[in-house]
C-alpha cells in the first residue's frame, strides 16, 4: 500500500508541474473549422442520442430514486477526493427532483448508516434519523457531490436544452469503438473559469452516450487545474420507464484510458420513478426555487 500511495503522490505532483495552463476539451477537428459548420450537426446528433436513449421520458417525470454503491480504487480513497465519504463498498440511496439541483443521499449501510444529507436550492442539509428534524448544514462535499451526480445521471437532456455552444466535434476512437464527439458549453467555447466544458462521445452503433470528457471547475477543494478534467464511462440498462439510465459509471482523471485505469466506479440499480412525494426533497421552507438554475454566486 504504502508503494501505492508513493506513486499516487508522485503522478499528483507531475500533473500540478506540468500543467499551468487551463484545460482545453476541444478536438482539432473542432479547431479548424467554423462554429456555423458544425453548429447544426452537433445539436442534431446530441438530440437523436437523447432520443435514442429515452430521456424525454425521465423528462416527463417528478423525481426518482436508486441505490448506489462507490468502489474506490487504492490509494486514492486516502486522499480527501471522496465528496460522499462512508460510500466505499456501501450502499446508498439517491432521491432527486428530476431536472433540478435538489436531492437527498441516505447512507443505508456502514459507518453512516440512517444518516440523510441533502441539498435543495443549494442550501444543505442533514436529517435526523431519530427525530426527522432538518437541520440547515452546508458541507461542500455533500452538496457538491449530491449537485454533480444528479447532474450527471440527467447530463444528455440537460445539456442538450440547457448549453448555448453545442458543436460537432468529429470522430474518436476509443478501445476499437469510434464514436461522433459533440462539444458542449456555456458563454464562451475557449477555456475559462465560469463555465466546465463537455465532450460526449456518442456510439455510432448504439447511439448512446457511453463516454463523456469534463472539465471541473468547482470542485469541493481546490485542485491544480491539470486535475481539472476527468473521463466518465457510462454503461446503461433501459429502466421501466423506457429510459437507458446509467447502471455503472467510471471515472477516470484525464483523457479516455483502458477502463482499469480508474479513480472510482460506481453501480447503479433499481430505479423507481415518482415512488416517492417531491415534496419530500424539499424541507426547509422560504427558499427561492432554482430548479436546474444556479445563484449568480455559485
Amino acid at each position: 500500500m504504502k508503494r501505492i500511495t508513493n506513486k499516487l503522490y508522485i503522478l499528483i505532483i507531475v500533473v500540478v508541474l506540468t500543467s499551468c495552463k487551463a484545460v482545453d476539451i476541444r478536438t482539432d477537428y473542432l479547431l479548424s473549422r467554423s462554429n456555423g459548420s458544425t453548429e447544426a450537426q452537433g445539436r442534431e446528433l446530441l438530440a437523436k442520442a437523447v432520443d435514442v436513449m429515452g430521456y424525454d421520458k425521465l423528462e416527463k417525470t417528478r423525481s426518482y430514486e436508486v441505490t448506489a454503491q462507490f468502489n474506490w480504487k487504492g490509494a486514492w480513497l486516502l486522499l480527501p477526493m471522496n465528496a460522499l465519504p462512508g460510500n466505499n463498498n456501501n450502499d446508498i440511496q439517491f432521491r432527486f427532483a428530476t431536472n433540478t439541483f435538489d436531492g437527498q443521499v441516505e447512507f443505508l449501510e456502514g459507518r453512516k448508516d440512517d444518516k440523510i444529507f441533502g441539498i435543495q436550492s443549494w442550501q444543505g442539509y442533514k436529517v435526523d434519523p431519530k427525530t426527522n428534524e432538518v437541520k440547515e448544514k452546508n458541507r461542500a462535499r455533500h452538496d457538491w457531490g449530491l449537485a454533480t451526480y444528479h447532474y450527471l445521471l440527467e447530463a444528455p437532456f440537460r445539456l442538450l436544452n440547457e448549453c448555448e455552444i453545442i458543436r460537432y466535434a468529429g470522430e474518436k476512437t476509443v478501445e476499437g469503438t469510434t464514436y461522433s464527439t459533440v462539444y458542449a458549453t456555456w458563454g464562451t467555447e475557449a477555456p475559462n473559469k465560469e463555465y466546465d466544458r463537455w465532450l460526449l462521445y456518442i456510439n455510432q452503433q448504439t447511439g448512446f452516450v457511453d463516454l463523456l470528457e469534463v472539465t471541473i471547475n468547482d470542485f469541493f477543494l481546490p485542485m491544480p487545474k491539470g486535475m481539472q478534467h476527468a473521463t466518465v464511462y457510462v454503461e446503461r440498462s433501459k429502466t421501466s420507464i423506457g429510459t437507458y439510465m446509467p447502471n455503472n459509471v467510471i471515472i477516470q482523471l484525464k483523457s479516455p484510458k483502458r477502463k482499469e485505469k480508474k479513480v472510482y466506479s460506481f453501480a447503479l440499480r433499481n430505479y423507481k420513478f415518482d415512488s416517492f412525494p417531491k415534496e419530500q426533497l424539499y424541507p426547509l421552507e422560504g427558499l427561492k426555487f432554482y430548479g436546474n438554475s444556479k445563484p449568480e454566486s455559485k
